[in-house]
């Protein structure tokens, strides 16, 4: 081991800059929305992101699964490398332990440095709502209520309409695959269709997570990694929203980062697509997050609606909840708290409540007189 230079140690703190200075940036980013989503996320990130998306993309696995598998086992053999030469150094065990301790620090500096810049900014632009020209403005229950209703009408409608397998579930026609590999044309289609540039774009496909059985145990139905600009879905996840959920990786892969916009837009782009399934997986979507919002507000308003959802919407839901309960366990628990605490250090104050949040878009959609019936254009 070389000799002990307090100098030199020093100048190995400089690579512990990058995190520091970013995080500042990032907050200061929340002060000018106006000027992140200008320069930012309609400028530096959709250039760069498309870029790197599109590379990746031309991988049939995800690249940025395998990046954490190598993350995760290169840090578990630095720190065994670590304690190997303290204890081999013994009276200069602490010198050892500090210069790994700073390696590894600065490494993990880097990476926040570098996922703010090619993803994190995107938490700080202006609202979605401001995007769309949608009414943001609080809601009443009776609001809640009659948007939540239309949803109804909307999902049964749908649900007449759709495949299911022999056990009355619904079932795509379209495998999953199909469905990943031609999601992003609804977002073509939604931009042909409404003239938001902002939601447009090439990137690459929507892949699957090669240990998804994983995921399950985390109850995540999807994961956008930004490093590699990959959206990713839960293979092994019911039918019923997996068409959302790989609407709302790609709103993620287009530089949408809240998860309640995310989710509104799975909603919304769906409504845009020629397939009926996608549809019908966009309105559950919708209709899950409103009618748990109603239930918070006014439960007898809630059990009144729930006494529309038709034959069909019962079986689907209850092939969800029966999928997800079997792998109800303290690492769901443990994956909650951690997502939970990602959301409120990027600034989403209600953590995993926020994404309850889409339904005041929804509300706003519906004002807007964008929540019709099946087969209806917007």
């Amino acid at each position: 081991m070389s000799a002990w230079n307090t100098k030199t140690e020093l100048k190995r703190l400089f690579w512990l800059l990058p995190g520091p200075v970013f995080y500042a940036l990032f907050r200061l980013a929340f002060l000018v929305p106006e000027f992140v989503e200008s320069v930012y996320s309609r400028g530096f990130f959709p250039f760069i992101n498309s870029g790197i998306s599109s590379l990746t993309g031309l991988l049939p696995f995800s690249l940025g699964e395998l990046l954490v598998y190598a993350f995760v086992l290169f840090t578990a053999a630095f720190l065994i490398f670590m304690i190997v030469r303290a204890v081999l150094a013994k009276h200069a065990w602490w010198q050892v332990a500090f210069r790994r301790s700073t390696a590894l620090l600065c490494i993990l500096s880097m990476i926040y440095a570098l996922f703010t810049l090619l993803w994190g900014f995107n938490y700080a632009r202006l609202p979605l709502a401001d995007t769309l020209s949608l009414d943001a403005s609080p809601a009443a229950v009776s609001e809640l209520y009659a948007t939540s209703d239309a949803l109804i009408s909307r999902a049964n409608a749908l649900r007449t309409t759709v495949p299911e397998d022999k056990n009355g579930i619904f079932s795509p026609a379209f495998s999953r695959n199909d469905i990943m590999r031609g999601a992003a044309q609804y977002y073509d289609t939604a931009e042909r269709q409404t003239g938001l540039s902002v939601i447009g774009g090439r990137y690459g496909r929507v892949k699957p997570v090669l240990y998804s059985k994983g995921l399950s145990w985390a109850h995540i139905s999807g994961v956008y990694f930004p490093f590699t600009g990959e959206a990713n879905v839960n293979a092994k996840a019911p039918m019923l929203l997996f068409p959302a959920t790989c609407l709302h990786e790609l709103a993620h892969q287009r530089g949408f980062a809240r998860e309640d916009e995310a989710d509104f837009l799975a909603y919304f782009i769906s409504t845009f697509a020629d397939d009926v399934s996608v549809q019908y997986s966009g309105a559950m979507l919708a209709l899950i997050r409103a009618m748990n919002a109603l239930y918070s507000a006014d439960s007898d308003l809630y059990f009144e609606l729930r006494d529309k959802y038709s034959a069909g919407l019962e079986r689907d839901l209850k092939d969800n909840r029966l999928f997800w309960a079997r792998y109800e366990s303290t690492v769901s628990e443990t994956a909650t708290q951690v997502n939970d605490a990602f959301l409120k250090a990027n600034q989403q104050r209600d953590g995993v409540k926020s994404y309850g949040r889409m339904v005041d878009l929804l509300i706003s959609l519906w004002r807007d007189g964008g929540i019709l019936p099946a087969g209806e254009d917007l």
